[in-house]
């Protein structure tokens, strides 16, 4: 599993892309169904997607598990949310702190972690 992380609008998925030109099924957590687990090699707007299964009471770290049962290679695409000013809401704190704390776990699983800002790329991990 592969975890791209960075700031809203820093071109994350078209930097994977421009990467990996072949054909790619891309799950979008912003509209994907949260009744059977992405179909996708591709995660992208995975603070989204959890956000929606929090809001239906639904446990994002199972579904998560689930889904990298399935498609052990994925690449997983999350804005960072955790910096700035905290949130008003509980439920947008509970959700940043979900979001946070999920793609720690997936970090350390990740045979590769990369940021990116303004469309560039730098490697955090990388295993042989």
């Amino acid at each position: 599993m592969r975890l791209i992380i960075g700031g809203a609008g820093q071109g994350k998925l078209n930097w994977y892309l421009s990467q990996n030109p072949s054909e790619q099924t891309i799950a979008d957590g912003e509209t994907i169904s949260l009744d059977t687990i992405p179909h996708g090699t591709v995660l992208n707007h995975l603070h989204l997607w959890i956000f929606r299964l929090m809001q239906e009471n639904k446990n994002p770290q199972e579904l998560l598990a689930d889904y990298l049962q399935t498609y052990p290679d994925a690449v997983i695409i999350c804005d960072e949310i955790g910096c700035g000013v905290v949130p008003m809401t509980s439920q947008e704190r509970e959700w940043r702190e979900m979001t946070g704390r999920i793609c720690c776990e997936l970090a350390k699983q990740a045979v590769r972690v990369d940021r990116v800002f303004c469309g560039i790329a730098m490697t955090l991990k990388k295993e042989a």
